[in-house]
């Protein structure tokens, strides 16, 4: 048995991590993060020393002013650290005495304050070269609120991944938030929420996002709440601190924080009292969404605890990118199904003696626009073509149409439709009885009066897929299918162009569906590895909760 090293064997231990740091002889990643978390601060408390007396009234224009302020909410409790700093303290406190006639002496306090709270110092805060806005800033960090100025890197995430090791509860219910941005991807939440409500051991919470603009959308607010009107709904603009809600564990869709406004309810305040879990509003089914998702988004998956992917090739791409909080037993990513694919195998459809067909033409915010496609879009070669087919099939046809939420919205960015040349669009839809969903909050509902899909890429074709139904797929050259679903993509009809879509067309109106057989094969078995997904994610986290429990209860 590996006896407990005292405190001056890790004094030690620390002290030459610190050394091999400075010398540049390891990296961040081979060293304890709060060891780390120390060299940093004491880099910058150094760098304020260096700062001029007039200059520290405009301290908040410094380059590492923002992390200066991260770091200061970040209090050192290893006892062999403890040590050290308090030798560093003396240190500045001696720059602090020899310039006692000189206004500079400021700059040691501000230093000191990195490795102590003001409260507890031996010599004034006197905050008077200080602007009010670096005076509130520390303020407001020492008394846990969110200053104005928010920084985070993979440093500081993995050192409060790390610190989650030794959170300890009592005997109580396991509380977990979702964080809901509306009720148009709710649907990927649903299974695991309803499910959670079941259990006596768990209290479950949704929570409306507001939008970029700091505001709740009224009908997303009003949807839940008639949804579930004995349930606990909140929105951001009520609960601006996730904290006041105690939760164990936030549960996120996306990563698009600039679509969260209010600090509190982001992920760098998030993960510093709750555990943040991600159940992708979006299953991933080719390889260059997977690396987008994680390399455009990192200042975000770097603090997750739980990654709960929709494919065993998503979890070892994730795994690699983030390869220093695995490691270190911070971050778990899971294939345990994806839990929105419960609601669609072998959906069944309402009758109808008209042929129903949905087009969902996608929008890419990664690919530049031009005037044939957008971003793997099909919508300006096909608009045009879709609306006759009215003309085409007559009455035995009935369409749909579900642009990507973002898509007239890129056309008038990218300038390629003005909103005129919208309106008139929608007008033609209108006019020509098409039916255009623009709000699909629970897809397996819309889709039941769907026999055919004309779909560009997107994540939603999966659930397409396991209705058994046919899906022309119009087809992003980009999108390499992922392993798990390259027989997938197999089994649709690809369609490389508007002729290609009229083909399939008329021989699925003829009842000649020669991939029939092998759809429902490849569906069946997508389905078997997914199936129970949602209890499975629930299992997962009850358990870290149970190993969390705290010995004397």
């Amino acid at each position: 048995m590996t006896s407990t090293p005292t405190i001056d064997e890790a004094t030690l231990n620390f002290q030459a991590q610190l050394a091999a740091l400075q010398a540049g002889k390891i990296t961040h990643e081979a060293a304890e993060p709060e060891v780390v978390i120390f060299h940093k601060k004491l880099l910058v408390a150094n760098q304020l020393l260096k700062i001029p007396a007039e200059s520290l009234r405009n301290l908040q224009a410094q380059s590492w002013y923002a992390e200066y302020i991260a770091l200061l909410s970040i209090r050192i409790k290893n006892s062999a650290l403890l040590q050290i700093a308090r030798e560093h303290v003396q240190n500045f406190l001696q720059w602090y005495a020899a310039r006692m006639k000189d206004d500079s002496r400021e700059a040691a306090v501000l230093a000191m304050i990195q490795f102590a709270d003001p409260m507890q110092l031996p010599v004034p805060f006197n905050q008077h070269l200080l602007s009010k806005t670096v005076v509130d800033d520390i303020r407001t960090t020492f008394l846990n609120y969110y200053p104005s100025v928010t920084y985070s890197d993979d440093d500081i995430a993995a050192y409060y991944l790390a610190r989650q090791n030794d959170w300890r509860h009592g005997q109580r219910k396991m509380r977990v938030v979702f964080i809901v941005q509306s009720h148009v991807t709710y649907d990927k939440f649903q299974p695991v929420y309803e499910a959670m409500k079941l259990r006596d051991d768990i209290e479950p919470f949704l929570v409306v996002s507001a939008d970029a603009n700091g505001r709740n959308s009224p009908l997303a607010v009003d949807y839940f709440r008639k949804k579930y009107p004995a349930d606990k709904i909140f929105d951001t603009c009520g609960v601006m601190d996730l904290r006041r809600l105690e939760p164990d564990y936030v549960i996120f869709a996306n990563p698009y924080e600039n679509m969260r406004p209010f600090r509190g309810i982001l992920i760098d305040d998030v993960v510093k009292f709750a555990k943040v879990c991600v159940i992708s509003y979006g299953a991933t089914l080719a390889y260059n969404f997977a690396y987008r998702l994680f390399d455009n988004y990192r200042s975000f998956y770097r603090n997750v605890r739980f990654m709960f992917v929709s494919a065993e090739t998503v979890k070892t791409v994730m795994e690699k990118k983030f390869r220093r909080n695995v490691e270190a037993n911070n971050l778990h990513v899971e294939f345990l199904g994806y839990p929105a694919l419960k609601n669609f195998y072998r959906l069944e459809r309402e009758p109808s003696d008209k042929k129903r067909i949905l087009w969902t033409p996608r929008w890419s915010p990664t690919q530049k626009a031009d005037k044939a496609l957008i971003g793997g879009s099909h919508f300006m070669e096909f608009k045009d073509k879709f609306v006759a087919l009215n003309q085409r099939y007559g009455d035995k046809v009935e369409l749909f149409f579900r642009p990507h939420i973002n898509l007239f919205r890129e056309l008038i960015a990218a300038k390629i439709m003005s909103r005129e040349e919208i309106v008139a669009y929608r007008k033609a839809l209108q006019d020509n009885h098409v039916t255009r969903h623009a709000d699909l909050a629970e897809l397996d509902k819309n889709i039941r009066n769907v026999d055919i899909f004309i779909a560009d890429y997107s994540s939603i074709l999966v659930e397409f897929f396991l209705t058994g139904r046919p899906i022309i797929y119009c087809p992003l050259k980009s999108a390499e299918p992922l392993p798990e679903y390259a027989e997938m993509f197999a089994a649709m009809y690809t369609a490389r162009t508007w002729k290609d879509v009229e083909r399939y067309l008329d021989d699925l109106f003829a009842g000649n569906d020669p991939l029939l057989t092998k759809r429902l094969a490849v569906a069946e078995k997508i389905f078997a590895a997914h199936k129970d997904a949602a209890e499975k994610i629930i299992d997962r986290l009850a358990r870290d909760f149970a190993d969390s429990l705290s010995i004397d209860d």
